[in-house]
């Protein structure tokens, strides 16, 4: 049968045998490095696409507040709200905290009171809370709202309204957003520099 084999050109293996135990550990710590450089990438990726995606929406939301104020000749306000999905919202929350959500509404019925009234005012846009694990904070400027005039210009007494946007990573992969007394937001990417502005 040997012989036989050999005239016909086939090679008989005698020892055929599998991965060692040395082998198959030396693999699965390569494997294990591997993973561990790639999930820390991976998982930077997704909270860097988190943070400019709250950025992205929040600026359109603020140039959507601003071109409403134009088109109606009344100022919008854009307020911080905890009840964004109430059935009537209302402006309010905590001191410079706005991850909570936000309301966008034509004061059409009190230019001064810079309030929501369901009965006077126009709902224009519901913001909804932070993508989990964003903070939004703005400074004082920024503090209850973020006022249109019907001009296009900030009602904020020429002061810069900012707000800033981190994630656990703090400042050195934070996001801020400025608007001028023109009423024109500008993004700012990476070391900000204050998470609390």
């Amino acid at each position: 049968m040997h012989s036989h084999c050999q005239a016909m050109g086939m090679k008989l293996y005698k020892n055929t045998r599998g991965f060692t135990l040395p082998e198959i550990m030396i693999t699965l710590g390569v494997i294990a490095i591997a993973l561990s450089t790639a999930v820390p990438g991976v998982s930077s990726m997704i909270k860097n696409n988190a943070l400019a995606n709250q950025l992205n929406t929040l600026v359109t939301n603020i140039h959507y507040a601003r071109a409403e104020a134009v088109k109606r000749d009344v100022r919008v306000i854009l307020c911080r709200s905890a009840t964004t999905d109430a059935p009537t919202p209302s402006c309010g929350g905590d001191t410079r905290i706005w991850e909570g959500g936000y309301i966008v509404f034509a004061d059409d019925g009190n230019n001064s009171n810079s309030v929501y009234n369901a009965g006077t005012d126009t709902l224009l846009l519901r913001g909804q809370p932070a993508t989990s694990g964003i903070k939004m904070r703005t400074n004082w400027t920024w503090n209850n709202n973020l006022e249109f005039n019907p001009d296009g210009t900030t009602n904020e007494g020429g002061s810069t309204a900012v707000m800033a946007l981190c994630d656990d990573r703090g400042t050195t992969n934070g996001r801020m957003i400025q608007v001028a007394a023109n009423g024109v937001p500008r993004m700012y990417a990476d070391n900000i520099a204050n998470c609390y502005p």
